[in-house]
């Protein structure tokens, strides 16, 4: 970022390159370069950092101005030189999703308990995704720890993959304690079921980015998770910029059932949302 006093006190000196050297010069240019100069003439600016304590809005709670993307030079590979604040993208080595490839697991005992309730909700299109907030005091318990949703979002196809392979949705639950420490329940949703599973949510989609749109109807959020309790749990990030890490993940490893229509709905109003898988540096997987 340029400093804006010494700016204004120095008189800018201007180099001239005539065709063939600007055309030299971009051919040795590397793609980072290029992208940056690509951004300098765009006038686009940084964004603020996110502190730590904001983790639990998730990125998707910023407002639409944001510029990232999840193609061309705003895309995820170029997440991390779009400002510093989304460095941690890059350099991070925590970061999510990932690929669950499990051959020996490593068991654990931290039984999940979902407190979910019916409730009304409100939904916005933030242009990235679509997010569903609620009122009710819906909350989980893990271990001796409990956790209050705080919103919930989609992802197509699933950002997260089993033995390599990818679902055609996924589901974000995002929780949060009283320390601020963050948990988001990962739902792996594939299409087979007639029953349209997301009609309730689909049937008020906002089409306007930064509208909220109140539902007419109570929703039961629990209706929305698969039967069998069981999970994939391990450490990770946001998947969307800042990218910031700490977040543990809990990956439901029973998929619940919805329809085609339920799918392209969805890409038809917000497109491919999914982040990449990253590396697992070295890092363990627990089964539940």
């Amino acid at each position: 970022m340029v400093d804006s006093h010494h700016s204004l006190s120095r008189r800018p000196r201007h180099l001239r390159l005539s065709s063939s050297q600007k055309g030299e010069f971009l051919r040795h240019c590397s793609p980072r370069v290029l992208l940056a100069l690509a951004l300098s003439l765009g006038g686009c600016a940084a964004q603020q950092a996110t502190d730590m304590g904001t983790v639990a809005q998730d990125v998707h709670d910023a407002p639409p101005q944001d510029h990232w993307s999840y193609m061309g030079i705003e895309g995820p590979g170029h997440w991390a030189m779009l400002t510093p604040a989304y460095r941690t993208c890059e350099a991070g080595g925590r970061q999510s999703p990932i690929n669950i490839d499990m051959t020996e697991p490593v068991r654990h005992h931290a039984t999940i308990e979902f407190r979910y309730a019916t409730s009304r909700v409100f939904e916005v299109n933030n242009g990235h995704t679509i997010q569903v907030s609620h009122e009710s005091g819906c909350a989980i318990g893990l271990g001796d720890q409990t956790y209050v949703l705080r919103q919930f979002h989609f992802h197509v196809p699933s950002e997260h993959h089993v033995h390599g392979t990818a679902f055609p949705m996924e589901m974000h639950l995002v929780h949060q304690d009283a320390k601020g420490r963050v948990v988001v329940v990962a739902v792996l949703l594939k299409t087979g079921s007639q029953t349209p599973v997301l009609t309730p949510l689909w049937n008020w989609l906002p089409e306007q980015i930064g509208k909220t749109v109140s539902l007419p109807l109570d929703l039961n959020i629990g209706s929305l998770l698969p039967k069998n309790p069981h999970y994939f749990s391990y450490s990770g990030s946001l998947t969307t910029p800042p990218c910031t890490e700490g977040v543990r993940w809990v990956i439901l490893q029973e998929p619940v059932e919805i329809s085609e229509e339920d799918v392209r709905r969805f890409v038809d109003l917000i497109g491919y949302n999914a982040r990449p898988v990253q590396p697992l540096e070295g890092r363990e997987i627990y089964e539940d």
